[in-house]
C-alpha cells in the first residue's frame, strides 16, 4: 500500500458526513418532526384531559406531518425534474 492510498484512507474514516441530495432537508424535517412528537404528546397530555382528544390532537399531528414530508418531497422532486 502506497503512502497516498493511507492517507486516503485515514482522512475516509473521520467525522461524519452525509452525501449530498436533494432530499437532505427533507430527512432533516422528517428528523424534527419525529423528535417533536414526545413533546407535542406531553404537552397534550397537559392540556387534555380525555384520552379521545389526546389521540385525535396526536393523529391531526401525524396527518399534518406526513402531508408536509409528501408535500416537500413532491417539491424537491419536481426540482429535480425540471433541472434535467
Amino acid at each position: 500500500m502506497s503512502d497516498s492510498e493511507k492517507k486516503d484512507d485515514s482522512v475516509a474514516g473521520r467525522g461524519f458526513g452525509v452525501a449530498a441530495s436533494p432530499f437532505n432537508r427533507v430527512k432533516l424535517e422528517l428528523g424534527i418532526i419525529l423528535v417533536m412528537v414526545p413533546v407535542f404528546w406531553l404537552l397534550i397530555g397537559r392540556l387534555l384531559s380525555q384520552p379521545d382528544a389526546q389521540l385525535l390532537a396526536l393523529a391531526l399531528y401525524g396527518v399534518v406531518g406526513a402531508s408536509w414530508l409528501i408535500l416537500r418531497t413532491r417539491q424537491v422532486q419536481g426540482r429535480g425534474d425540471a433541472a434535467e
